[in-house]
C-alpha cells in the first residue's frame, strides 16, 4: 500500500498552519538581548530540523540554563519538510524507502524532552483514519512525509524549555562574516545585527545547473523553451500537450518529471493482471530521456532493518583490514574485485540454476565459469555489450525488453530474487565503501575515476525509485509516452528554430528541453552565491587531492569548515559535505550526523563562556594605601 495524507486524521492538516503562524522575516526578529547566546541554523529542511532537535536535547542534558536564542533560517515557509517533502506536493510523488526504514528521530534514549517520539510507521498507525494498518513494506507519499516532519517540529517547539527561544526566519542567507570568532550573517535584505556563537549550514539541494543554461542564454528564442530545473514541479506546466520534450537526466528527478507530465495531467494508472495499464488524458507530451548512461534506474524494493540482504564477503574483517593500512586506497584495485564478487554471489544465490549450492560452491562456479557470460557489475553498467546488442539497434525496444527482464528478476524482493539481491549487495557494500572513503581516502587517480564514473553508476543502480514508480515508467515506455531513443549520449546543438540532439546513430529536433538532474555543488561553477562569497573570503576551501580538485567544500572529520575561520564554530551538515563524505542525500540521522559534533562544540563554548562570566572581578586600588617598610635596616 502507498499511504498519503487522505488516509490520516484530518486534524493533521492544521499542523503546517501552526508552523506558518510562527514564521517571521528579518525585520521582525526580536532585538538582541545582552545576556543571551545566539545560534544560527541555515537551511530549513530535514537536516536543519535534526540539528535543532539535537541542540535542544543536548542543552537540556547538560543543564544549560543561560538564555539561548536559535535563529533558524529558510528561504521559504516549509520548515522541517523542505521543498522536496512539503505537504502541498501531489500524492503520486512517493518516498524511495519503505515506511519501516524511516524515522526523523534518533534512536530512543533513556530520557528525552519530547515524549512519544514515533518512527514513521508508528506515527501513521497512531494517526490513520483508514481501517487498514500500515505494514513495514508499505510506502508513502512525500507530502505525508512532510506532515510527519512538520508534526515533529510542532512537538519540538511545544516541548522546548523556556530559556531556549527558537525563531523561524523566512530569509535567504547570502553572505557570512566572522568577527572575534563570532558569525555575522547577511540576508538578501540586510546584514543581521546579531553575533552568533556558532552556525551550522544545512542548505541541502541549493545548487543550480549551469551547463545548458550558459549554452542557451544568448541563443534561446521564442521557439525554444528550456527549463534548467524541475522543482517546483509546477514549472513543468509550461510544457504544452502532445509535443516532443527532451529530458536530460534519467534519475530520481526524472521520475518526478515523468509522473507530473502524465499522471499529474489527468492520466490514470490502473492494475490489470497485476500489471500497470495507463489511461491517457490527452494532455501528455511525448518524453525523450537522455543521460550519460542512457539507462533507466533499477527498482528499489522494500527493505528495512532485520529484513534486508546481508553481505557475505565485505564483512567487518575485510573492512578493518583495509582501514588498518592507514593510507589512501585505490578503488579499482583494492575494493572493486571484492565488490563485484559480492554482487555476483548475491545474484547466483537466488538464481534458479545455482540456488541449491552453498556460498563456497557458488564462488567456485564464478571462478571457473566463462567470465564473459557471468552476471557482474560490468553487466549492469553496460547491458548492451553484455547482451551483445548492436548500438544501432532499436534502443527503445531493447530498454523495454530489459525492463521486463529486470522487473521479473527482482519482483520477490532482495531475499528471494537474484537481481534484487545483487542491487542490495551493491547498496550495502556502498555504505562500507563510504566508510573507507572517509577513513582512508582514495588516491588521486582513483578518487577522480570514482567520483566521475563509479559513484554515479552505484547511485543509479542501488538507490533508484521504488518499484511502483519504475512499474509506471515502463508502462509508459511500452505505450510510447516515454521513448528511449538515444543509446549514446547526444550532443545539443542550437539551431535557428529548434534544438538538435544527435549522436553517432540518430538525431532529432526539439523545441522543449528539461534539465531533470539534481545539480551538485561545484565551487568552480559558482552555482551557490553563499558558498561562493564564503570562498572569496577564505572561509571555504576546495578539496584537493594531488592534481585533482573536485569543486567540493573541504570539511574536517567532524564536519567543521576547513578554511580561514580562526576559532569560529562553522559546520556543514548533509549535502554540502558530499565531497568529503558519501551518501549524505539521506533522511538517516545516523549517517554522517554532524549535528552531534556541532552541538558538542557549541555547548562546550557556551559552558566555558559561562564559567568566565561567573568568575569574580577583583580590582586592586593603590591610592590612599599605607605601606610598611618590611625591608630590614
Amino acid at each position: 500500500m502507498i499511504w498519503n495524507s487522505a488516509y490520516l486524521d484530518p486534524h493533521l492538516s492544521k499542523v503546517p498552519k501552526h508552523i506558518y503562524s510562527q514564521i517571521v522575516n528579518d525585520e521582525e526578529l526580536p532585538a538582541e538581548k545582552s545576556d543571551a547566546i545566539y545560534i544560527a541554523i541555515i537551511g530549513g529542511g530535514p537536516k536543519g530540523f535534526y540539528a535543532l532537535d539535537r541542540f535542544i536535547s543536548k542543552a537540556i542534558d547538560q543543564n544549560i540554563h543561560k538564555p539561548i536564542n536559535i535563529h533558524w533560517f529558510n528561504h521559504n515557509r516549509e520548515f522541517a519538510s523542505g521543498p522536496h517533502f512539503q505537504p502541498t506536493l501531489p500524492s503520486y510523488l512517493i518516498m524511495n524507502d519503505c515506511i519501516a526504514e524511516i524515522s526523523c528521530w534518533e534512536e530512543p534514549e533513556s530520557s528525552h524532552y519530547i515524549p512519544n517520539r514515533l518512527k514513521l510507521i508508528d506515527w501513521i498507525h497512531q494517526n490513520k483514519s483508514a481501517e487498514s494498518s500500515p505494514n513495514p513494506s508499505d510506502f508513502c507519499s512525500r507530502e505525508l512525509m512532510g506532515l510527519y516532519l512538520m508534526d515533529a517540529l510542532h512537538k519540538t517547539l511545544s516541548h522546548k524549555p523556556n530559556q531556549i527561544e527558537v525563531n523561524l526566519v523566512n530569509s535567504n542567507i547570502l553572505d557570512m562574516d566572522i568577527h572575534m570568532d563570532r558569525v555575522q550573517l547577511t540576508s538578501s535584505k540586510m546584514t543581521l545585527p546579531f553575533q552568533y556563537e556558532s552556525a551550522i549550514f544545512c542548505t541541502g539541494h541549493s545548487y543550480s545547473n549551469m551547463e545548458e543554461e550558459d549554452l542557451l542564454a544568448s541563443d534561446c528564442n521564442e521557439n525554444i523553451l528550456y527549463l534548467p530545473q524541475t522543482y517546483p514541479v509546477e514549472l513543468l506546466d509550461e510544457i504544452p500537450a502532445q509535443v516532443d520534450v527532451a529530458i536530460k537526466g534519467i534519475g530520481l528527478t526524472f521520475m518526478d518529471a515523468v509522473l507530473h507530465l502524465t499522471e499529474g495531467r489527468g492520466g490514470i494508472f490502473y492494475k490489470q493482471d497485476h500489471e500497470y495499464r495507463y489511461l491517457p488524458s490527452g494532455y501528455e507530451p511525448i518524453i525523450y530521456p537522455f543521460s550519460r548512461r542512457n539507462l533507466p534506474m533499477l527498482p528499489r524494493n522494500a527493505f528495512w532493518n532485520g529484513n534486508k540482504y546481508e553481505l557475505k564477503i565485505m564483512n567487518e574483517d575485510w573492512l578493518n583490514l583495509l582501514k588498518s593500512r592507514n593510507e589512501p586506497l585505490n578503488f579499482e584495485r583494492d575494493i572493486l574485485p571484492t565488490y563485484n564478487l559480492e554482487a555476483q554471489l548475491a545474484f547466483y544465490t537466488y538464481t534458479h540454476a545455482t540456488q541449491e549450492l552453498t556460498s563456497a560452491e557458488i564462488l567456485e562456479f564464478i571462478d571457473t565459469f566463462d567470465a564473459t557470460k557471468l552476471f557482474s557489475i560490468s553487466a549492469l553498467i553496460d547491458p548492451m555489450t553484455y547482451s551483445k546488442v548492436q548500438m544501432e539497434t532499436n534502443y527503445h525496444e531493447f530498454i523495454v525488453d530489459l525492463s521486463i527482464y529486470s522487473m521479473k528478476l527482482s519482483e520477490q524482493g532482495e531475499l528471494k530474487s537474484p537481481m534484487a539481491a545483487a542491487i542490495a549487495a551493491i547498496r550495502e557494500g556502498f555504505y562500507l565503501i563510504a566508510e573507507l572513503f572517509s577513513h582512508n581516502g582514495f588516491d588521486e587517480e582513483s578518487q577522480e575515476s570514482f567520483e566521475k564514473y563509479w559513484q554515479g553508476f552505484i547511485n543509479h543502480t542501488a538507490f533508484g525509485p521504488p518499484r511502483d514508480s519504475i512499474d509506471k515508467l515502463f508502462c509508459l515506455a511500452k505505450d510510447g509516452y516515454v521513448k528511449f531513443m538515444f543509446s549514446e549520449e547526444p550532443v545539443i546543438e542550437v539551431q535557428p528554430e529548434a534544438l538538435l540532439l544527435k549522436n553517432s546513430y540518430v538525431e532529432k529536433e526539439f523545441n522543449f528541453l528539461i534539465d531533470a538532474r539534481i545539480p551538485k555543488g561545484n565551487l568552480k561553477l559558482k552555482n551557490n552565491k553563499l558558498y561562493e562569497r564564503m570562498r572569496r573570503k577564505g572561509y571555504v576551501q576546495e578539496i584537493v587531492n594531488g592534481n585533482y580538485s573536485n569543486g567540493k567544500i573541504a570539511v574536517d572529520k567532524e564536519g567543521k569548515l576547513i578554511g580561514n575561520i580562526q576559532n569560529g564554530l562553522i559546520y556543514l551538515y548533509g549535502i554540502p559535505t558530499d565531497g568529503t563524505y558519501l551518501q549524505n542525500d539521506s533522511l538517516s540521522r545516523e549517517t554522517n550526523n554532524f549535528s552531534n559534533t556541532w552541538c558538542q562544540a557549541t555547548l562546550e563554548r557556551i559552558k566555558n563562556k559561562s564559567i568566565l562570566e561567573s568568575r569574580p572581578n577583583y580590582s586592586l586600588a593603590f591610592s590612599n594605601v599605607n605601606y610598611t617598610n618590611l625591608t630590614p635596616n
